[in-house]
C-alpha cells in the first residue's frame, strides 16, 4: 500500500466513524505513513493504516505524534532511549 491509498482509507474511516471531516483530520498522518513507507514495506503502510483505523473505530483520535509513535513501533526503532 503507498502512502496516499492509506491516508484515503483513514479519511474513509474518519468520515464513517465521526462527523469531523476525514480528509482534514488524515493529512495529519501522512508523514508517518510516507516514513513507514521509505523505511519499511507496503505490508508496513497497510499495517500502521489498521492500527490507525481501529484506533478510530474505537473512538479514538490518534494525533501524529501517536501515528508516529506507532510508525515507530512497526519499524522496530526504538522509542525509550534505547532501552
Amino acid at each position: 500500500m503507498r502512502p496516499g491509498e492509506a491516508v484515503r482509507q483513514i479519511e474513509y474511516v474518519i468520515d464513517a466513524t465521526t462527523t469531523d471531516g476525514g480528509r482534514r483530520c488524515a493529512a495529519g498522518y501522512r508523514p508517518a505513513f510516507e516514513r513507514v513507507h521509505a523505511a519499511g514495506t507496503g505490508d508496513d503502510v497497510a499495517d500502521l493504516a489498521t492500527v490507525l483505523g481501529d484506533e478510530v473505530r474505537d473512538g479514538a483520535r490518534p494525533d501524529p505524534a501517536e501515528a508516529g509513535r506507532v510508525a515507530d513501533e512497526l519499524l522496530g526503532v526504538a522509542t525509550d532511549g534505547g532501552e
